[in-house]
């Protein structure tokens, strides 16, 4: 396989030897194609029922509501459906987070690293368009694509702001009720063996620069969630740098202001035995134990490698 051996050689010391024959064989062939209804734009059973019309082969994902797989890309991309913006493409795994954090209408929600809206219009949907989303992007080009994904997805609650998300907490302190950071990360989650641009900037400096830039975000992202209210953080990336060692240091920092809660994900099905528990220490190091209920969701053809873990917020985390 084509892939930096420093990384094969971090992926055998991460994952269970029985599960790594099958993980490495993902990163032969693009995934499946996973799509979810707009349903700001059009009914979900009325999305279905045009598609299935149109002879476009689908089934839902088990264990992600309102997730689907096509049978044919190119069938789907070819819809009605599609053409008038009623379905969105977005891999099964990026779906998950804003099941996650569950938002309610009427919330007001903080979406930290938004562009393109993938997982914000799924907030908006599951919020019935009602109560406030927070969308935050620094890059002005992302920023107008994600207004565009808005517009086209029906979610006038959405409120984008272009800015630094690690700055938002000074002037939204404990302002919302929930908060998404799905976070930048060395994106190992979807490398290709066979396209050396998946890999291109992958070394062990860009994780740790990550890393930095992680904490940063996670950290405005707990100073702007109100107590009693719920976060999830979010990687597409297997490197526990980026994702266990980043939510020990939140614990560290925070103390008992927050908790790392279970993610809330089946027991059962192929979506369990998709994941695995957050890792009980690397390179040396251990983590609180809390951090083994965060889960790591391994790549099996239709899911994408990925990362989410739940915290929830018991007090005020702003100095007197």
């Amino acid at each position: 396989m084509a892939l930096p051996d420093l990384f094969l050689d971090r992926l055998r010391a991460i994952l269970p030897p029985e599960r790594l024959d099958a993980v490495l064989a993902t990163f032969e062939t693009p995934g499946a194609t996973a799509f979810r209804a707009c349903p700001l734009v059009a009914p979900e059973a009325e999305t279905m029922a045009e598609l299935k019309a149109e002879g476009v082969g689908f089934e839902p994902i088990e264990g992600i509501p309102g997730a689907y797989r096509a049978e044919d890309r190119a069938a789907l991309l070819a819809s009605g459906a599609y053409a008038r913006g009623a379905l969105y493409v977005q891999n099964a795994s990026s779906q998950l987070p804003p099941h996650l954090l569950a938002p309610e209408a009427g919330e007001r929600v903080l979406d930290l690293c938004a562009a393109p809206g993938s997982k914000t219009g799924q907030l908006a949907a599951m919020m019935e368009d009602r109560g406030e989303i927070v969308a935050m992007e620094k890059v002005r080009g992302r920023f107008y694509k994600l207004k565009a994904n808005m517009e086209a997805q029906g979610a006038t609650c959405v409120t984008a702001w272009q800015g630094d998300g690690s700055r938002v907490w000074q002037s939204e302190t404990e302002a919302f009720d929930r908060v998404l950071v799905d976070v930048p990360c060395s994106t190992e989650g979807r490398f290709l063996a066979d396209d050396p641009e998946t890999t291109r900037y992958w070394s062990k400096r860009k994780i740790n620069e990550m890393r930095r830039v992680q904490w940063r975000l996670l950290f405005s992202a707990i100073m702007a969630l109100k107590p009693g209210g719920t976060l999830v953080y979010s990687t597409c990336t297997f490197a526990p740098e980026e994702n266990e060692a980043v939510l020990a240091k939140a614990l560290k920092t925070f103390g008992d202001k927050i908790e790392i809660v279970d993610a809330g994900l089946p027991t059962s099905g192929p979506l369990a035995e998709a994941t695995m528990p957050g890792m009980a220490a690397w390179s040396g190091k251990t983590f609180p134990e809390s951090v083994r209920l965060a889960r790591r969701v391994l790549p099996d053809g239709l899911l994408e490698g990925f990362f989410v873990a739940r915290i929830a917020k018991h007090a005020s985390t702003v100095r007197a």
